[in-house]
């Protein structure tokens, strides 16, 4: 096998990899069952001196 071969395979195969381990993330944040900790997570950085003035 050239070098030429062994970059196409990791060309490949990296792509591969980085495409199905973005899907995964994708998945697990949008799940429905995750939204109540995702709105969680959203909220718990503010506290009632960081919001806005009404």
């Amino acid at each position: 096998m050239t070098h030429e071969t062994y970059v196409i395979i990791a060309k490949t195969f990296g792509l591969i990899y980085l495409m199905v381990f973005f899907l995964i993330v994708v998945f697990q944040t949008y799940r429905p069952s995750r939204r109540a900790s995702a709105d969680h997570a959203a909220q718990s950085i503010l506290t009632a001196e960081d919001r806005p003035c009404p």
